[in-house]
């Protein structure tokens, strides 16, 4: 593919299918075609069977006004495809307005080339027989370097959520073991209130039965003094009563 080819708008590339109807893509269409291809590719196991994803891929774009069937969708994947495979060769990265959406999916998912056809194949082995000059031998320097860089990114990305599923993780055990302290002082502070209350009340208990028995006491004690007063009284008439009689016998 010459460089002008490469340099087209893909805002109006076209992707048949076998004799199908052409569908033009634009740009913010292409865009949200990727966003939805990454997203279904994490839905899957293995982004290598990905035969089941260009359906809901089509589903979804309606959501956005977007016509394309399930075959249309599929083609213009295997185009961008295509074209990221042909700048990574190259290194003309830089051309392709979609590399760095390609490049993120391509590093994150283990997404083969399964989207070249038999006609790219054919080329690649009918440039592979031609001699090679320098830019060749350049352009498949900057390709593995390329491939090498990727690599230590994907490396240094793995490495990065590890960590940070690590921190993350150590974050949430202290705040399990805070929220364990808490409980722990929440349930000293109510079991000292409860055992407070309970000396409250056998305080306030104590304080009744001796009020009562103070009650009973001084009861008595009345009870007493009216006995003592009634014998008393009981004792004057008998004296009384002795007077009387002795006078009248005398």
């Amino acid at each position: 593919m010459s460089i002008t080819s490469m340099n087209c708008n893909d805002s109006q590339e076209k992707c048949d299918s076998a004799g199908k109807a052409s569908a033009v893509w634009t740009y913010n269409a292409t865009a949200i075609l990727l966003k939805l291809y990454e997203n279904k590719l994490e839905m899957l196991e293995t982004p290598k069977k990905k035969t089941r994803i260009w359906n809901a891929i089509s589903e979804s774009l309606k959501d956005y006004n977007i016509e394309m069937s399930s075959d249309q969708v599929r083609w213009k994947i295997y185009a961008l495809t295509k074209r990221y495979k042909q700048c990574l060769d190259t290194g003309l990265h830089m051309k392709f307005k979609y590399f760095k959406e390609m490049d993120n999916i391509y590093a994150q998912y283990n997404v083969d080339c399964d989207t070249f056809n038999i006609g790219e194949f054919m080329h690649k082995r009918k440039d592979f027989k031609q001699p090679y000059c320098k830019d060749t031998l350049k352009s498949r320097t900057e390709s593995k370097a390329m491939i090498e860089l990727r690599k230590i990114r994907l490396a240094s990305r793995l490495e990065s959520e590890r960590t940070q599923s690590k921190i993350n993780l150590e974050k949430q055990w202290l705040e399990y073991l805070e929220r364990q302290e808490q409980n722990k002082l929440m349930q000293d502070e109510l079991f000292e209130r409860n055992l407070k209350l309970k000396e409250e009340n056998l305080e306030l208990r104590r304080q009744e039965i001796e009020m009562k028995e103070s009650i009973e006491l001084r009861k008595l004690e009345i009870k007493e003094k009216k006995d003592e007063e009634f014998l008393m009284i009981e004792k004057e008439k008998c004296e009384m009563l002795k007077q009387i009689f002795a006078s009248r016998v005398l």
